[in-house]
């Protein structure tokens, strides 16, 4: 990613049922107590990343099982692909993830059907029960980040809303697919989390009103999450 100048920044800290969060936009309870936290300096995470050359590896283990304070993500377009990199990451309780505009337009937002709104889709909860979702604001300048401070401990599955060209909202928009539709699904771990599909909604079958390629991925982070936490 090149040293374009970070433009504005979105902060969300999630415990519990409460969130705080940077700038009203976003969808979320307590959105009322949003605080401007100014910009990034841009420094590097030592989170590992794929390739930028569309060849996007999803062997992502070597991230999951070893939770970092702190790990940047990537939103990224490329052709017609469209990515969260790395697509799945593992952070400590009270650890942060800050997703960074690459390329393209993108948004994070949470599987939670308190986002219906702008993802039909998210009446699939994946987040831990007692959480509320996030929804960012729609990011189309290069450098553009919304982080997000997890506190509590468990798993997190988001996706991009957005689609043709720039347009936010699930399904279609103008005959062309949406990101979530082509795959753009990302993960986030938090401490060790209990894996049975009761205590976390993300580690379930995904519903069958999702896209199919998002539930592929989907299927693909369960398995390499059990793979990993199950080694430690």
């Amino acid at each position: 990613m090149s040293d374009h100048i970070l433009t504005r920044r979105r902060t969300l800290a999630l415990t519990g049922s409460t969130i705080t969060a940077g700038l009203a936009g976003c969808v979320a309870n307590g959105a009322d107590q949003f605080t401007n936290n100014g910009n990034t300096d841009g420094t590097e995470t030592s989170a590992t990343q794929d390739d930028s050359d569309g060849d996007h590896d999803h062997d992502i283990e070597h991230t999951l099982g070893h939770p970092e304070e702190h790990i940047e993500v990537t939103m990224e377009s490329d052709d017609d692909a469209h990515h969260f990199v790395p697509h799945a990451v593992h952070v400590e309780p009270g650890g942060t993830v800050t997703w960074i505009l690459d390329s393209g337009v993108h948004d994070t937002v949470a599987y939670h059907p308190g986002n219906a709104a702008v993802l039909p889709s998210a009446t699939d909860r994946r987040i831990p029960d007692g959480t509320d979702p996030w929804a960012s604001d729609v990011y189309d300048t290069e450098g553009e980040t919304f982080e997000i401070t997890f506190e509590e401990e468990g798993i997190y599955d988001y996706t991009c809303t957005i689609t043709g060209h720039g347009h936010r909202g699930g399904g279609h928009h103008g005959g062309h697919q949406s990101h979530e539709s082509t795959g753009m699904v990302g993960r986030v771990i938090v401490g060790d989390p209990d894996l049975d599909s009761d205590e976390q909604p993300a580690m379930r079958p995904p519903s069958s009103e999702l896209p199919e390629v998002a539930r592929h991925e989907l299927e693909q982070f369960n398995d390499q999450t059990r793979d990993a936490l199950n080694e430690h």
